[in-house]
């Protein structure tokens, strides 16, 4: 359904992966360990890298939890998403999600290590959460 994980420590990037079987419940829980990646590593700025490689298309009620899902993570402090798809629905569905969370540092690649590369030159580090800016 999804898996949540910290890519990249001095860059601050979390990654999720989502997969066509994601359910709204799905979505909350994975805000849930988000928040404790959050906390553990006393993040006040990421990166997200989300991998949607193996989504067709969202479900109707679970594209409404992932818009809540995108405000919620512009709130606790995301700078910019590198979004990993291939299916042209999915694409749009994303397009859609983004314009009404107002989210607007999303960019989307084929693979994986572009995305990767884009967001770690981004020249963002965990140093510069430490200093606050």
């Amino acid at each position: 359904m999804y898996k949540v994980s910290l890519e990249d420590t001095k860059h601050a990037i979390i990654a999720v992966k989502w997969e066509s079987n994601l359910t709204p419940e799905g979505v909350h829980q994975a805000n849930d360990e988000i928040s404790k990646i959050l906390r553990s590593h006393q993040f006040s700025r990421f990166h997200l890298i989300v991998n949607m490689k193996d989504v067709i298309v969202f479900k109707p009620e679970t594209q409404k939890e992932v818009v809540a899902h995108q405000e919620w993570l512009i709130q606790k402090g995301m700078d910019q998403a590198a979004v990993v798809v291939q299916s042209n629905v999915a694409k749009l569905q994303l397009r859609r999600t983004a314009k009404e969370s107002s989210h607007k540092s999303e960019t989307h690649f084929t693979e994986i290590d572009e995305a990767l590369t884009f967001l770690k030159q981004k020249n963002y580090s965990k140093n510069q959460n430490e200093a606050g800016t």
